[in-house]
């Protein structure tokens, strides 16, 4: 059932909207898009912690995967790559006529098996994917990360996906069970 509601909503909602964004309505948005429900969702307040500003966001597990995706005000934070220090790289790359960044971290033998970012820095805010889950290895480009990296960019770039949206995309959210993360 959640997957149709996702799919007739959420696909042909608008960008234009002056609503806050939610958490929930992130996770709709990113469900929509991936076309697969997610066994768990969760609030993701990493963003708003590490940047002291309101910055939405979900976390979803897909089996072994997990989603995180925020939306924050633009900043010039190394968590998007604004300054280099936090990733191991940060290229531009296009997907579907949009430019992102793809940024990764490899894996830290016993420590952490690495992350894989793609976010869309746009005009006042910046909206930013993270996939874990995958040891990373090297270029995430060349590896199987369980999920294509032009579908993360196609959640990276969708217009329902800003610091405001639509009332049909936040009603959406409202119908997901979001734990805390």
């Amino acid at each position: 059932m959640l997957s149709c509601v996702l799919l007739a909503g959420c696909g042909g909602a608008s960008d234009a909207g002056d609503e806050p964004i939610t958490p929930g309505a992130i996770a709709a948005v990113t469900q929509d898009v991936l076309g697969r429900p997610a066994r768990d969702v969760a609030r993701w307040d990493v963003f708003t912690r590490e940047l002291g500003q309101e910055s939405p966001g979900a976390t979803m597990r897909f089996g072994r995967l997990s989603v995180e995706v925020a939306v924050a005000p633009t900043t010039d934070s190394p968590l998007v790559c604004a300054d280099p220090s936090f990733f191991d790289e940060c290229v531009q790359q296009e997907y579907d006529g949009h430019e992102v960044t793809l940024a990764w971290q490899e894996l830290e033998p016993e420590e952490d098996p690495g992350v894989v970012y793609v976010i869309d820095r746009r005009d006042g805010e910046d909206v930013v994917v993270g996939l874990g889950g995958p040891t990373i290895t090297g270029d995430p480009r060349d590896l199987d990360l369980g999920i294509d990296l032009a579908d993360l960019a196609a959640v990276a770039t969708d217009p329902r996906l800003g610091l405001t949206t639509t009332p049909e995309v936040v009603d959406q959210g409202a119908e997901l069970d979001l734990g805390v993360a």
